[in-house]
């Protein structure tokens, strides 16, 4: 790639901009929505830890985001659903910028690319607009691969470790899945070492760069960790699904969809799609990607084949191959630049994966801002319209309970939960495909008022019933 020349900064740097400020739209309208089950969850949990030494130390849950927490339990349970989330739109948006630097140097075409495709990314959206600490892990881990990349490509001052090592414990406190992307480059740099000297060198030259990284990280793991693992409880998970083939087919197809936009008619053929895209480019790495190649390959394959391999739990969840979601971005960019400077059928092969790109993601950014992490406040609003003294609610999902209390909060209602046979006038359940009508709570017949819908990344459907007079 051809480095982008000092006069043309500016148009660069310009175009870089207003991508960044049309991410930030779209991550502000994502963000208006309520606080669904995850979110409003982490806002009972800071308020009930009181202070900011019981975020460390009276939370035993994984949903336990240590800085996330820290704002929340900062702005309080009755701030905005925007104000929650200011910390997460602010880390996503600044993806845009950094996503873009690690082309600057070689390739205007390239930083523009990698600016406007985590801009507009639906996957990026999401998490950049969240209440919770995936976007801040996003933004420390590209920042890890920028400061990575200009060590081993020979462009790391004397400060870049130390840097790397902050990076990482910030990470780390963001969100622990932050251990993905320090593990994969470290294995990077170890590789990329190996292939100039022996591997006692190699290890010592990896150790010397990635070891303050990784012990600051380890450091802010236990720190984050151990307080909730010693507790009387021990550390206790939101919900545990075991490991099958057709939930972790399910977790990397949605990856795919949620990332590029693009749906597949089947879940197996996402997966091998993507599991496919990372191995081709491992094995030829191609030439002008130099180094890099490496690096895309193994961010792509290095989460899902440890899960696969060890049958992890939880492996329909698409947030956990985040590293693989941000390594496709990057390797779109690098098409990007080979097809723009490449033969008419390469520019017309772009032009059309370009235009499919953007409209299937601007669809999928679309449609999520309008479901709104199912809209839990609407719940509330509707409560209050029709009581708006205030009445019993059955709350029946019991995940719903945070973000009912939330938006009561938020939108200074008096709710109060009926368990039980207790005398209810409302009940919210959990939304399926078959969610009758009316139902009967106690021998007491209930009408559908009102429901919602979700994606399938974040948020939860629900239906409202009201007491039948």
């Amino acid at each position: 790639m051809q480095r982008v020349r000092d006069d043309k900064r500016l148009p660069v740097w310009c175009a870089i901009a207003a991508l960044t400020l049309l991410g930030l739209a779209l991550r502000i309208a994502a963000g208006r929505g309520g606080m669904w089950t995850d979110e409003a969850w982490s806002v009972v949990y800071a308020a009930q830890a009181r202070d900011v030494l019981g975020v460390f130390t009276r939370i035993n849950h994984d949903n336990n985001h240590h800085l996330n927490t820290l704002w929340l339990q900062a702005v309080g349970m009755q701030a905005s659903p925007l104000l929650a989330r200011a910390p997460a739109i602010l880390a996503g948006t600044l993806t845009i910028p950094v996503a873009a630097l690690l082309f600057l140097r070689r390739s205007a075409v390239g930083a523009v690319a990698a600016a406007g495709l985590f801009a507009i990314s639906p996957i990026m959206v999401i998490y950049g607009s969240e209440a919770r600490g995936y976007a801040l892990m996003m933004l420390a881990a590209l920042v890890m691969i920028l400061l990575v990349a200009e060590a081993v490509e020979g462009r790391a001052g004397s400060v870049t470790r130390w840097i790397m090592a902050l990076t990482a414990a910030l990470g780390m406190l963001s969100q622990l899945t932050m251990a993905a992307p320090l593990v994969l480059l470290t294995l990077w740099v170890y590789l990329e070492k190996r292939s100039s000297v022996a591997v006692r060198g190699a290890m010592l030259e990896t150790l010397a760069l990635m070891g303050p990284a990784l012990g600051a990280a380890a450091a802010a793991a236990l720190f984050a960790l151990v307080p909730a693992v010693v507790s009387p409880t021990g550390l206790q998970t939101g919900g545990y699904n075991p490991f099958t083939v057709r939930n972790y087919l399910l977790g990397l197809s949605k990856l795919d969809e949620w990332t590029v936009g693009w749906m597949f008619p089947a879940h197996w053929i996402a997966a091998v799609a993507l599991l496919g895209t990372g191995a081709a480019i491992l094995v030829r790495q191609p030439a002008m990607m130099a180094s890099r190649a490496r690096l895309y390959g193994i961010l792509i394959l290095g989460t899902p084949v440890v899960i696969l391999v060890e049958h992890m739990g939880n492996a329909q969840f698409s947030r956990f191959y985040l590293c693989s979601a941000i390594a496709i971005l990057l390797l779109g960019a690098e098409w990007t630049v080979r097809a723009v400077g490449g033969g008419a059928k390469n520019r017309a092969l772009w032009a059309a994966a370009c235009a499919l790109f953007l409209a299937s993601a601007f669809w999928h950014d679309r449609q999520f801002i309008e479901l709104g992490r199912g809209h839990p406040e609407r719940a509330i609003r509707l409560m209050a319209d029709q009581a708006p003294q205030g009445a019993p609610v059955d709350v029946a999902t019991y995940q719903f309970v945070a973000p009912m209390v939330v938006a009561a909060r938020q939108a200074d209602y008096p709710l109060a939960l009926a368990n039980g046979c207790a005398p209810a006038e409302f009940m919210i359940v959990a939304r399926g495909p078959n969610s009758p009508d009316t139902l009967i709570r106690c021998g007491r017949a209930m009408r559908a008022i009102g429901w919602s819908e979700a994606t399938d990344l974040s948020g939860d459907a629900w239906v409202l019933y009201r007491t039948q007079a």
